[in-house]
């Protein structure tokens, strides 16, 4: 009885593997394709031919091609609500004694981000600079609208809260929300195109390292 339990769990183990190692060769072939070609120019053949399997079997895993897309962005755009959440716990427990280490934190929960997915964080990128939102699946759009929302949401939130117990100069929260983001993506896109990401990103840092640096000595107290 034993060894028929352990001979169906090293089945099931043997199959759970084999999904992963499916799935994550449909992802990588997605890049790959959404990077050469864009969104609309990409074709689920394509994905399929470079991840060496049946458009059959992306379908099993992906419903459509939207939903296949939406899932290199998801990382992204969940880690920078993580990372923001962590900021407000820290605010609302009054760890911050000053602007300086919030304004570091909130900088860098951008580029953290990128850190953890490069690729993704430039599917996000893509995604931007294409403005194709109004033609995603209606239930896509809607839970990527709301996650977004959220995180933009939250970082106007944290900013608001920081003026308010002076730990920041008393600026526009949403304008600087923006600006710190789209400035973090613009220098990572830059730096990119340049090659820097062969470079082990030392341009890359060192610019945003600055911009951190400009925003501090400017809003902090």
């Amino acid at each position: 009885m034993i060894a028929v339990e352990q001979r169906q769990e090293v089945t099931r183990e043997r199959r759970r593997q084999e999904k992963e190692r499916r799935i994550e060769s449909i992802i990588e072939s997605a890049k790959q394709v959404f990077f050469s070609k864009g969104y609309l120019g990409a074709t689920m053949d394509e994905i399929a031919l470079g991840a060496r399997i049946s458009k059959p079997t992306i379908y099993h895993y992906f419903k459509t091609k939207d939903d296949l897309f939406f899932s290199l962005m998801k990382p992204v755009v969940e880690d920078i609500g993580k990372q923001l959440e962590k900021i407000e716990q820290r605010l609302d427990a009054q760890k911050y004694s000053g602007g300086e280490d919030l304004l570091r934190d909130y900088f860098r929960a951008f580029y953290h981000s990128y850190e953890l997915s490069p690729d993704a964080f430039r599917i996000v990128q893509l995604f931007q600079q294409t403005g194709f939102v109004a033609q995603f699946d209606p239930e896509i759009r809607e839970t990527l609208n709301n996650k977004g929302r959220h995180n933009f949401e939250l970082g106007r939130k944290i900013l608001r809260k920081a003026i308010k117990e002076g730990l920041i100069k008393r600026v526009g929260p949403y304008s600087l929300a923006d600006l710190m983001w789209g400035l973090t993506v613009g220098v990572i896109q830059l730096e990119d195109i340049k090659g820097d990401d062969k470079q082990r990103h030392t341009y890359k840092k060192a610019a945003l390292k600055l911009a951190e640096q400009i925003f501090v000595d400017t809003l902090s107290r």
